[in-house]
């Protein structure tokens, strides 16, 4: 891992180039082009790191796509200053990111908080956009998810332990928590270490969440986009993800049969699978 200096702050980055004569053994859409292959940014959610993402992340590799990640402001790895966050500024530090690395486009993929990221910045970097994969994400909230990321800010400031708790049964279906529960304790311990600015950076970004307003703006998006979600989502269940298929135009829509929110962790064969036809097919138009 290596670290950029994006708008006067640390931005922690990871970027990754398959092997060799990987595309062109994978037989996929990065092969048999010339120069670099195509790059993928992988968007984290609210409360993910970069090695969150490294099922995917081989997968995209072992098909020749160069894989770009990195934890934003107010994440575990890279610097979390005090002031208001926002998916614009997020965004932009992205594209700051990309000019820093020399990267001309990429494929924006997100999920949950990263997707809003991803669909943010497709909407205003629309030239540093191949396309935008928004992984269980929404545009807009009801009561009820405001209700549970107000609580995650809560037990955030309040007590570690009690709010890792309380991310668990939002973010993964009844089988996932089921056959994990040893390592999901194990992982209790480990985040109830993490320093105080940690948990206040992770606040602000769920401020930053409340204030999202994208519902209007997606008939903006003029980039392939895929909306794709765990049919088992309760968190952001799968209407939210309809009406981004809905309002982005040619957007395609994929549900993953029985799996929760955390899409990325349950499921990272199936979604990677669904990324990479999506890449195929956004480019070929």
């Amino acid at each position: 891992m290596a670290r950029a200096i994006v708008g006067g702050i640390g931005l922690e980055y990871e970027l990754e180039s398959p092997k060799p004569g990987t595309a062109e053994a994978a037989g996929g859409a990065a092969a048999g082009r010339g120069g670099e292959p195509p790059t993928v940014a992988l968007l984290n959610g609210i409360g993910m790191s970069i090695a969150h993402w490294r099922p995917v992340a081989d997968r995209l590799l072992a098909a020749g796509y160069r894989v770009l990640t990195h934890d934003f402001r107010g994440q575990l790895l890279s610097d979390r200053p005090s002031g208001a966050y926002s998916f614009e500024l997020h965004a932009r530090d992205l594209a700051e990111l990309l000019a820093g690395l020399g990267i001309g486009r990429v494929f924006a993929v997100g999920t949950s908080y990263g997707s809003e990221v991803a669909l943010t910045f497709a909407r205003d970097y629309p030239g540093l956009c191949a396309g935008v994969a928004a992984i269980d994400g929404v545009t807009e909230y009801d009561d009820v998810l405001r209700a549970a990321i107000e609580c995650w800010k809560s037990a955030a400031l309040a007590d570690p332990r009690t709010f890792y708790k309380s991310l668990l049964p939002w973010t993964y279906s009844a089988a996932y928590l089921a056959a994990h529960r040893d390592e999901l304790a194990a992982r209790e311990g480990l985040i109830a270490g993490l320093p105080r600015d940690y948990f206040e950076g992770f606040a602000r970004l769920c401020d930053s969440f409340l204030a999202i307003r994208l519902t209007g703006d997606l008939g903006r998006i003029s980039r392939p986009c895929l909306a794709v979600v765990g049919d088992r989502d309760i968190l952001k269940p799968p209407r939210y993800s309809r009406i981004i298929a809905d309002g982005v135009p040619g957007a395609t829509y994929a549900e993953v049969a029985g799996a929760g929110h955390a899409l990325a962790i349950e499921a990272p064969g199936e979604l990677s699978d669904l990324l990479l036809g999506f890449f195929a097919e956004a480019a070929g138009r």
